[in-house]
């Protein structure tokens, strides 16, 4: 086998694009490509899914491994999916996705993400990896010995939906806000990308994209560090949630806001004090493979579910 030679073809399917990825052996990336997620249209989703899964297989063999990590989750009991702004919400995604696209291995984003991270990446030498993803909304993932436990119904590691704590709404006068998930109070509508907006708005008196909040804070813009600060009080809060009920030796963290420069540095600090008393707080560490690990991740997936 030649050394570059692909293995096995991963894809990472979002609200507005599907990347598809070969990985070699060793989980390099050798090529990828991107096409736009059909945003209304059921059938031409599948359609899209389909198409990428043929550019991975082309020219290679029929049969290459190919898995693909999608947001939301599978109801393991009703075959529902569940996901927010894809044509594939409320459809039986899944067992269609088996119709069209044979040996389609297909999970959760977030466990993509964190296996790959687990397997070579930020977490690697790690017993107990979460995969946190900090974006347009909160999650997660926890992978034990290189192994992702989706729990009972597929949500172990859905703690973008734990609700903020009376102490901290109380510290801050934080508003209580309703999630699109159907709950009110989630961490998600404050610690997200969007969340971090309305804390600007919030101590401001105007909404400020997270880039500009970030570069102002760190010009020595006062309320603007004091809504960075809130925000980073917030996720440490996540991160509590993390610690007590997953007991991890490392986080790393995915999404967008990851990229704020230096953040893992400052969340270590701050959760430093946020952990709970008399604990060893756990490593936090920005993901090694960015934008390609959950197609990575997708890919080792598949690639085990492949020779068992």
């Amino acid at each position: 086998m030649a050394a570059d030679e692909a293995v096995a073809g991963g894809i990472d399917m979002g609200g507005t694009k599907i990347e598809a990825a070969l990985f070699d052996a060793a989980f390099h990336r050798l090529s990828h490509r991107r096409i736009d997620t059909p945003a209304d249209d059921y059938r031409a989703l599948l359609d899209a899914v389909a198409e990428q899964v043929a550019w991975l297989r082309h020219a290679r063999r029929p049969d290459l491994p190919v898995g693909m990590g999608a947001p939301g989750f599978f109801n393991p009991t009703t075959g529902i999916y569940h996901a927010a702004n894809l044509a594939a919400a409320g459809k039986p995604f899944r067992a269609d996705l088996e119709c069209a696209v044979p040996r389609l291995v297909a999970a959760q984003d977030l466990a993509c993400f964190c296996l790959s991270e687990a397997t070579g990446g930020a977490g690697a030498g790690a017993s107990r990896v979460f995969g946190l993803a900090l974006g347009t909304g909160i999650g997660g993932a926890l992978a034990v010995d290189g192994v992702v436990e989706a729990g009972f119904r597929g949500l172990a590691g859905e703690v973008g939906h734990v609700p903020i704590g009376a102490a901290l709404v109380a510290r801050h006068a934080l508003p209580v806000l309703p999630c699109g998930c159907g709950l009110t109070g989630c961490v998600e509508t404050l610690g997200s990308g969007p969340g971090m907006m309305r804390i600007a708005a919030h101590v401001t008196g105007r909404p400020v994209s997270p880039p500009d909040l970030v570069r102002a804070a760190l010009a020595g813009d006062d309320d603007a560090a004091r809504a960075f600060g809130i925000w980073c009080d917030v996720v440490c809060q996540v991160l509590l949630t993390v610690q007590l009920t997953f007991d991890p030796e490392v986080v790393v963290l995915g999404g967008g806001l990851s990229r704020i420069e230096g953040l893992a540095g400052t969340l270590n600090a701050r959760f430093a004090d946020a952990a709970l008393p008399g604990t060893l707080p756990f490593a936090i560490r920005t993901n090694r493979f960015g934008d390609a690990s959950g197609a990575r991740g997708a890919a080792i997936m598949a690639l085990r579910a492949a020779t068992g």
